[in-house]
Order: structure tokens, then C-alpha cells, then sequence
């Protein structure tokens, strides 16, 4: 069959012959830039494998019809076959329903005996195959059967090709995604960085971005990264950072698990400066009050707990060294305050002007980074700035030029709402009469790392409103570690599940989940719990 572009070239090549004053070769030959525009043409429809679902207004219509046993066209069954995991407020998928599915079934085996298949039609069953809205689509019936009837139709469609075209090839490569371990070879590949873009396969497939399978992957990503050992975690940090900036949708989840698995790292302490910046960008601050229940959404209050340390431990260093005004860098401070960093739970810098307008480098990057966590310090020398800590229920308000003292308030009845952009620093932060305390920085310890002088009397101070040194690990007295079915039982308290515990007859404690759940999957992978292989529900320790 003569192709549009041939017909097109043979045309033009008639209606020119009358002017030509010798034979040409070729079709075109004087005319190389619309010869080259016919080849374009040509390469283009063959290149034409990516083909866009039907829209949801026709699919229901045609759906309409199906379910009124109405006589469908084969352009009317195509859509009916994109459509079978569409639902409205009324009707459920066709998915759902047995005798439905059935009809739409012997269609599908129908067109496959007779080899009258598609490649539309398979796409468009593959559409409904991956657009299917459920964690377990594997627990319908219906959709098992359509899975079946994919894999057949591929290998329907793919025996009409003359020759074996790009797409056919593509998903030859990820035949997996039609078997019972959809997702976990290309988890394992996109963790391991042998693939990063899937929009080809995504796009050839019909694979919709809400799709089970994407979860299903990242699950299995997800899951590897509590596999790794510390020093394999710390390595592998940034690639797995980029992968959540290559897939935004998937940006908190694998946030949240790298956040969660550094706090189980030996080195938790050491501020990761990525996770927290990428963690500040996506989430916001976990020192603002009103952001903090977001942040309990991705990750428990330890975890949290951890990234607020690591911008108490930053506001510290930069407060005592760059924002030092007009001073030296007060060591004695910076070393009293950083061993009480891992127990605050908000820090608040506020820059006088001087800081406020530097426009040296370092400043205007510190302002940038920081950009929603500063103040303005008003009514006070321009090269005075304050940081205002809160460990327990108490602030404590430090200041940068000397001769002042530390103001301690009452977190909850404290005078002034260290929030506000900006802030005045007598008739707020420096209020003698509502101040429980102004503790001075006298006499001085003979080295600044001394715990002597000044740094002694804090500690009494401190000591005096419940508040003392603790390492990371745990405040002091603790009380006893609960024991670890308990940690399961809470861990696992707001999902279904079954506990398997064969450790007296020398086998494993295994939990099964009914259904995929991110949080309960991340809490078992922080207890030590692995994936049994081929068993995405299934967990194991010994």
C-alpha cells in the first residue's frame, strides 16, 4: 500500500516534470530540503509508538452503552477496554463487577483467538490493567484475569508486527510488570541506579501517574534503603536525594525514609546538611509550631526531634560565629549551648541591622538559606542580634554583644511571640520584670570547654528548672526499653496485620500486613524487620 508521504512525493514530482529540461535521477532530486522534509515526515510516523488514552467523556459513554447491552463498534469496545477501572458517584469499575467483566473478558478472547487485537486495544486494556485503584489490585479476581489477558494480547499483537518495533522491545524488557512481582525488578534497578527515567515505558504502557505500580516500586526502593549499613547509606544519600527530585510525587517518601534511617545511624548526631535543606524545602521548618503536625505526618517525633537538633546546632554556630558583631567569637557560649542542642525544640535568631543589611557573601547566603526563620531586632544597637532557644518548657534568650545577660522565660506565658518577624529588644526580649531569670556570664572559666565560672552556675540554674545534659541516646533515668512485641503492637497499632513468632522452635518473628501501608512498612524496617523475597506484605527478623 502506497504511503501519504509516496503519494505526496509522486505528486509533486508530475506536476514538475512539465518544467524540467532533463531526466532527473529521483523523485525530488532538485528539491533537497522538501526530499529531506519527506524523510522527516516518514521517520516521524514511524517513530508514532506513543499513543494517548482515550478521553474520560468518551470511555463513559461507551461504558454507558456496554452497560445498557447496547451493540458496541470496535472504536466504541476500545474504549470500553480503557475503562474498565474507571468509577463514578453512582457505579463502581466495571473491574468490580463479575458478570460485567465477564462480557468484556470473552471480547478480549475473542479478538486474541481470531488475531484481531489491536495494538490500541491492547494499550488500552493495559490503561485500565495499570489504572486500577487499590494498594492490592492482586486481591480482585477481575484484575487478575485482565493481567492474564494482557500478557496474551502482547504476545497477540506483538505476532502482527512485520518487523519488531521500538515499543514492542521496551516492554519485552519489563515483561515483570504483568506478573505477581510487578514492580520489585524495576525497584531494585531504579535503587541501584541502573535506570532513572521511565517516562518511555510510563508513556508506551499507559502507565498513569497514580498508578499502583509506582507505589509498588517505590515500596520496594523504600525498603532497600534500610537495608544498607551505615556507611552504604551515607554513600548512596545524595542518589537517593535525586531520585526523589526526579519523581516529586515520591519526594516525601523517600524523604521520610532517609530521615528515619539516618536517625538510626551511628553518626545521627552529625547534622546532614541535604536532608535538612531539602527537608526545610519541602516541609517547611519543624521549629514553627504550626508546621510541626505536618512533619508527623512523615516521620515519628524522635525523628523530628533529630532535624530540629541539627537547626539548633547550626543556629548556634552561626549565632556565636557569624553574627558575633563587633565581638569575638564567645566559645564558652558556643561550647555551653551546643551540649544542650539534641533538647531543643525551637531556636529563633534575631539579627540586629547591621547583620540585617550585610550584603558580604556569607550573609546573603545565611539570610537565603534561612529565608522564613529570622527576625528583625529593632531598638538596639545595629550590631547586637539575639538567639532565642527553648529547651522544655522554657526560653532562653541570649544576645550577641557583651555585657548582657541570658533572659530565661516561661515558654508558655512568655511575653513576646518569638514567631514575629520582627522584634523589639527591650519592651520584648529584654524584660526584667517577666523574666524568671537573667543569668550573667561571670566570672569567666579558664578555658572556654571548662565547665567552671559562669558555665558552673548555668548548670545549677538549668539543673534547678528540670533541665541537665543528656546524650542522644535517651534522657537520664529512662525508664525501661519496652519490650519488643510491645514495639510491634505499637508500631502496627492502626493497621491490620498477623504476627507469625516461630523464635522458640529456632525459626524467625514474621508480621504479614493485610494491606501496603508506607508507615507501618517504615516502622518495622526501624525494629530490623526485612521483606521475605517475592512477599511485599511479609517481614521477617530473627
Amino acid at each position: 500500500m502506497t504511503s501519504p508521504i509516496a503519494r505526496l512525493s509522486a505528486a509533486i514530482n508530475l506536476s514538475l516534470s512539465a518544467h524540467r529540461t532533463g531526466p532527473a535521477p529521483e523523485p525530488l532530486a532538485r528539491f533537497p530540503r522538501l526530499g529531506a522534509a519527506g524523510i522527516d515526515l516518514y521517520e516521524r510516523f514511524e517513530r508514532a509508538e506513543k499513543a494517548l488514552p482515550p478521553p474520560q467523556e468518551k470511555r463513559r459513554a461507551a461504558i454507558s452503552k456496554f452497560r445498557n447491552v447496547l451493540p458496541l463498534n470496535a472504536s466504541e469496545w476500545r474504549l470500553v477496554f480503557a475503562g474498565l477501572s474507571d468509577k463514578s458517584e453512582r457505579v463502581g469499575p466495571i473491574l468490580d463487577d463479575d458478570q460485567l467483566f465477564d462480557r468484556v473478558h470473552k471480547e478480549i478472547c475473542h479478538r486474541i483467538e481470531k488475531r484481531k487485537l489491536s495494538r490500541r486495544d491492547w494499550l488500552a486494556l493495559c490503561f485500565s490493567y495499570f489504572g486500577y485503584e487499590a494498594a492490592t489490585p492482586d486481591q480482585n479476581a477481575n484484575w487478575c484475569v485482565l493481567r492474564a489477558d494482557v500478557q496474551l494480547g502482547f504476545d497477540c499483537v506483538r505476532g502482527q508486527q512485520k518487523r519488531e518495533k521500538e515499543w514492542v522491545h521496551i516492554v519485552q524488557q519489563h515483561q515483570e510488570l504483568f506478573s505477581e512481582q510487578a514492580g520489585a525488578r524495576l525497584g531494585d534497578q531504579m535503587f541501584n541506579g541502573e535506570i532513572s527515567d521511565l517516562s518511555a515505558l510510563q508513556t508506551i504502557a499507559q502507565i498513569p501517574d497514580s498508578s499502583w505500580l509506582w507505589r509498588r516500586i517505590f515500596n520496594v526502593l523504600i525498603s532497600r534503603i534500610f537495608m544498607l549499613d551505615d556507611a552504604e547509606f551515607s554513600q548512596r544519600l545524595a542518589d537517593l536525594v535525586d531520585i526523589g527530585r526526579q519523581h516529586p510525587r515520591y519526594m516525601n517518601d523517600i524523604l521520610s525514609a532517609c530521615l528515619s534511617r539516618y536517625h538510626v545511624a551511628a553518626y545521627r548526631e552529625k547534622p546532614s546538611s541535604l536532608l535538612k535543606q531539602v527537608a526545610l524545602d519541602n516541609w517547611g521548618s519543624p521549629q514553627i509550631r504550626s508546621r510541626q503536625n505536618s512533619w508527623l505526618q512523615y516521620v515519628e517525633k524522635d525523628v523530628c526531634a533529630m532535624v530540629v537538633a541539627w537547626f539548633a546546632k547550626e543556629d548556634l554556630e552561626h549565632f556565636f560565629n557569624l553574627l558575633k558583631g563587633d565581638s569575638e567569637v564567645d566559645q564558652s557560649r558556643l561550647h555551653y549551648w551546643l551540649r544542650f542542642a539534641n533538647q531543643m525544640s525551637y531556636t529563633r535568631i534575631v539579627m540586629g541591622s547591621d547583620a540585617w543589611n550585610d550584603r558580604g557573601r556569607d550573609f546573603v547566603h545565611f539570610r537565603e538559606k534561612n529565608k522564613g526563620r529570622l527576625s528583625k531586632l529593632v531598638g538596639g544597637p545595629g550590631h547586637n542580634n539575639a538567639v532565642v532557644m527553648q529547651i522544655g518548657n522554657y526560653f532562653f534568650v541570649e544576645f550577641s554583644g557583651t555585657g548582657n545577660a541570658c533572659y530565661v522565660y516561661k515558654a508558655d506565658g512568655s511575653p513576646f511571640n518569638p514567631d514575629k518577624s520582627q522584634l523589639e529588644l527591650t519592651a520584648e526580649l529584654k524584660q526584667a520584670n517577666r523574666a524568671l531569670d537573667r543569668m550573667r556570664h561571670s566570672p569567666a572559666p579558664s578555658r572556654p570547654n571548662r565547665i567552671e565560672g559562669w558555665l558552673s552556675k548555668f548548670d545549677d540554674s538549668l539543673g534547678k528548672l528540670g533541665i541537665r545534659v543528656q546524650s542522644q541516646a535517651g534522657t537520664p533515668g529512662a525508664s525501661k526499653p519496652m519490650a519488643f512485641e510491645d514495639q510491634v503492637r505499637d508500631a502496627l497499632k492502626s493497621v491490620k496485620h498477623k504476627v507469625y513468632d516461630q523464635r522458640a522452635r529456632g525459626g524467625a518473628f514474621q508480621v504479614q500486613l493485610d494491606d501496603s501501608d508506607l508507615a507501618a512498612v517504615t516502622a518495622l524496617q526501624r525494629l530490623g524487620f526485612k521483606p521475605v523475597n517475592h512477599q511485599p506484605l511479609r517481614f521477617w527478623r530473627q
